[in-house]
């Protein structure tokens, strides 16, 4: 009877452990990992659906459209997918700067109204 209930002890005090490892590791491969492409042309139909999500967008960057070194910059972006352009928004704290013409993977969030909201960014 006592080996037992050590035997439950010990698998619920594993099973616990294993829980709280696997939470953490979701936290954290959830918090980096963007893995769905942005679907662009559905994206352009009704962006308000996507308020919320989180996607990549490959894509080249074309122009800077607006400026605010407090705030960050709106830059237009050329998706690789089809070529269609995007405003997006690149806040002033996101590290590194940006070249024209240069391929891009931007990790974004669909913010309220439709804005593509940068995360983060990688040279391609």
């Amino acid at each position: 009877m006592k080996n037992t209930s050590l035997r439950f002890l010990l698998l619920f005090v594993l099973l616990v452990v294993f829980g709280f490892l696997g939470f953490r590791w979701l936290q954290v491969s959830d918090s980096k990992s963007y893995p769905e492409s942005l679907p662009v042309q559905i994206f352009m139909e009704n962006p308000l659906q996507f308020a919320g999500n989180r996607y990549h967008l490959d894509a080249s960057i074309d122009s800077v459209l607006a400026v605010d070194d407090q705030v960050g910059r709106v830059v237009l972006v050329n998706a690789d997918e089809d070529g269609s352009a995007l405003p997006v928004f690149l806040p002033a704290e996101l590290p590194g700067n940006v070249e024209f013409q240069q391929n891009y993977r931007f990790k974004v969030t669909v913010e309220s109204g439709g804005l593509l909201y940068v995360r983060e960014m990688s040279k391609n």
